[in-house]
């Protein structure tokens, strides 16, 4: 066979876990999509089902129907889409799984695995009977199924490998997974390179490093132009302000020592309020009193957003890779414990310098962030700002969900 026809993606998303996974998943799915590959998702509740639908729609086109995701209980083979014009994905619950107990679904997955194996094995042999070449060797290829759980085990992944070759999302190290294809996209500096692959020897191939971020499509293929002069700053903490940063934020800028340096400067902030930020009111009230401050709240272009600015302060996380994708020079700040290795790790690499952690010294962490914006938005910044791009589009050039999807249909990671 040419390549797979068919990759099956197992992912949750719903109150219990980040929405991320699902995400990264689709902008994988897409990739696949683009190289003739069809998707089919498995998630293990109704709340993963609507979650994948509700990120489909919100990213990609609500309302069309070229990208919409039916919900059915039959066999993957008869949802296949003729053509990507049409049903690009589809996607089933597992009757029997959960999504904190992958091991419990193993009965039901192992099952399609093995009918999708059958179906194979007899397209195969009728298309040798069908041209007289009955007497050559039938080789049926395994399906592919990428895995982006928290909640493997080895024991699971090991049940998978005689019936798919089994790539697998991994962030956490936690144990060597015997997988054939191991995708880790974290900042990982060269003195730390040989550690990583330690962790995964069982692994049939990786691919480690931020190139192979899977972002998604609003993040490819796009680059601001540095400017001369800094005229617009995002500032993100993403879907939440536990520690009210932004809140603070406004306050130290409008403060005595500081109105005169960005107030009339001509600097236009803009902020995005997340969904679950509790500050809402109070900083539509002192947005309404400064005319160069600008929130924007349900984002869904946020690309278009990152495009029109200059210069960025952000929480660490995801937003920092869409950021060096897009080549926006930005400072990062911490504000959980899985975000303090990344943002170190942009630092080093020279891309993104980060202000310190917000949980440990408010004060100070605000400080360095204005000394940093500062720094970066001087009249002679430009320099500064130029090097930071192009050590950010080294890291992350928004072509990994690509890079991943080759992986999968690779001619060596196809066949017995």
């Amino acid at each position: 066979m040419g390549t797979y026809q068919l990759i099956y993606i197992r992912t949750d998303g719903n109150k219990e876990i980040a929405s991320g996974h699902l995400t990264r998943c689709l902008s994988i799915a897409l990739a696949c999509r683009k190289l003739g590959m069809a998707v089919h998702f498995l998630v293990s509740d109704e709340e993963s089902l609507a979650l994948l639908s509700d990120i489909c729609e919100n990213l990609y086109g609500q309302g069309n129907p070229s990208l919409s995701l039916p919900v059915s209980e039959k066999e993957p083979s008869s949802l296949l889409p003729a053509s990507a014009a049409e049903k690009p994905f589809s996607v089933s619950r597992l009757q029997t799984a959960s999504y904190n107990h992958l091991e419990q679904e193993l009965p039901e997955l192992t099952a399609l695995l093995s009918s999708q194996i059958s179906r194979e094995s007899s397209s195969l042999f009728r298309t040798f009977s069908g041209s007289g070449k009955t007497d050559t060797p039938v080789t049926t290829a395994k399906p592919v199924i990428l895995l982006d759980s928290y909640f493997v085990t080895e024991p699971y992944l090991s049940a998978l490998k005689p019936l798919a070759k089994v790539a697998y999302l991994d962030d956490l190290r936690l144990f060597d997974y015997p997988v054939d294809l191991l995708i880790n996209y974290d900042v990982i500096p060269d003195s730390e390179l040989a550690a990583y692959r330690l962790s995964y020897q069982n692994a049939g191939q990786l691919l480690l490093g931020a190139a192979y971020t899977p972002l998604r499509s609003q993040f490819q293929g796009k680059q601001i132009s540095v400017k001369n002069q800094v005229k617009n700053i995002l500032i993100t903490t993403g879907a939440s302000d536990p520690r009210h940063f932004c809140l603070a934020f406004i306050n130290k800028l409008t403060s005595p020592e500081l109105s005169d340096a960005f107030g009339p400067s001509g600097v236009v902030f803009h902020m995005v309020i997340g969904k679950l930020n509790t500050d809402k009111t109070a900083l539509y009230r002192l947005a309404g009193e400064l005319p160069f401050v600008r929130l924007h709240e349900s984002v869904a272009d946020m690309a278009s957003l990152m495009l029109n600015c200059d210069f960025a302060i952000s929480a660490a996380g995801t937003t920092l890779y869409e950021l060096c994708a897009l080549g926006v020079p930005a400072v990062s700040f911490t504000m959980a414990d899985n975000q303090v290795i990344s943002a170190k790790a942009f630092a080093a690499a020279g891309a993104i310098p980060c202000a310190g952690d917000i949980r440990e010294n408010q004060d100070e962490v605000l400080n360095a962030v204005f000394q940093l914006m500062k720094d970066y938005s001087s009249d002679d910044s430009y320099g500064k700002r130029k090097s930071a791009q192009t050590a950010m589009r080294r890291l992350v050039d928004g072509n990994g969900a690509l890079r991943i999807a080759r992986a999968l249909k690779n001619q060596n990671f196809k066949n017995f």
